[in-house]
């Protein structure tokens, strides 16, 4: 949205200056948007430490192989640009079920921290519990700060604060993304995707079929239960739809997998060479065992037993 000066006519069409209307109603507003995001931020980067503890190592790894879809280990994850690995944890601390207790993250830290936490802070927790990720319709503008989008595989319209990435896109594009509804306003996760309108009968497509078939077996699951669980799905469709050149990455705009393709095909090759040589130097290990056992053990003039691999010729030789 254009910055609007002092003296221009207000948006809101009263026909007044900006200054003389609806100017004080909007730096109250963006004041208390400052408020609450600092709040949030602070809290999110707490969650974010505590997801990172040695502990869950390896269930971060285990996370980050099920996001990407391949076993690409700690090291890809780590190679990978500044926002891919921030949009793993957005969906790591969120949505990914621990091992054995089938707990989020997010609901671990509020078991384990939550003496700690203010009353506010456990409402804003309890909010990301209830979070997933959809895909939505940018429709534009509706007022008050303001945009209206639709959810694409609930087919409901949805108002939300304007952010970024509202006013980046343009009515009909995409915006994949976590609704937030831990402040005054619903809003978009920081780690949220704009995409092209080309590619939304794919996406949600792929993910009504993964429903449908998760519904054969559980015919009460609804959307947001199997999105807050099955979310990375449109990861992976996002990487096929990206390896198959049906992502248009020539504007800038949108979002554009390319290089994180890259970087985890040469972190899956790596690991491959590695494993190749671990297992060919326990073939060789295991060979050298094998030869050893089958000389078996000799004895000396005196009956006492000497190890197949052990060898006294050069000692007598070097003896006086």
């Amino acid at each position: 949205m254009p910055q609007v000066g002092r003296n221009d006519p207000c948006p809101c069409g009263s026909g007044k200056k900006y200054k003389a209307c609806c100017l004080g109603k909007d730096r109250a507003r963006r004041i208390r948007e400052s408020s609450w995001r600092q709040g949030e931020q602070d809290l999110l980067d707490r969650l974010l430490a505590f997801a990172q503890r040695p502990e869950f190592r390896t269930q971060l790894l285990a996370a980050s192989n099920l996001f990407w879809n391949g076993s690409y280990g700690m090291e890809g994850l780590m190679h990978l640009p500044r926002e891919e690995v921030g949009r793993f944890f957005d969906w790591y601390v969120h949505d990914y079920r621990l091992e054995g207790s089938r707990e989020q993250l997010v609901e671990r830290f509020m078991r384990e921290t939550g003496q700690s936490l203010l009353p506010a802070e456990r409402a804003r927790l309890a909010a990301w519990a209830r979070s997933f990720i959809c895909l939505y319709r940018l429709n534009g503008p509706v007022g008050d700060g303001m945009t209206a989008f639709t959810d694409m595989l609930q087919n409901i319209e949805v108002h939300m604060l304007e952010t970024g990435i509202g006013r980046l896109g343009l009515p009909g594009d995409l915006v994949l993304g976590r609704v937030l509804e831990s402040s005054p306003s619903a809003h978009f996760a920081w780690a949220s995707l704009l995409l092209p309108a080309s590619i939304g009968p794919e996406l949600s497509d792929f993910l009504l079929r993964a429903f449908e078939g998760h519904r054969q077996m559980y015919p009460d699951e609804t959307w947001p239960s199997f999105l807050s669980r099955h979310g990375y799905l449109f990861n992976h469709c996002l990487l096929r739809l990206a390896a198959n050149g049906q992502l248009d990455s020539t504007k800038g705009i949108y979002y554009d997998p390319s290089s994180t393709l890259r970087i985890l095909a040469e972190a899956e090759k790596r690991l491959q060479e590695q494993r190749a040589k671990d297992a060919e130097e326990r073939a060789k290990q295991a060979k050298t065992a094998e030869e050893s056992e089958a000389q078996g053990p000799r004895k000396t003039s005196g009956g006492v037993l000497i190890p197949a691999h052990a060898d006294f010729r050069e000692a007598k030789r070097r003896r006086p």
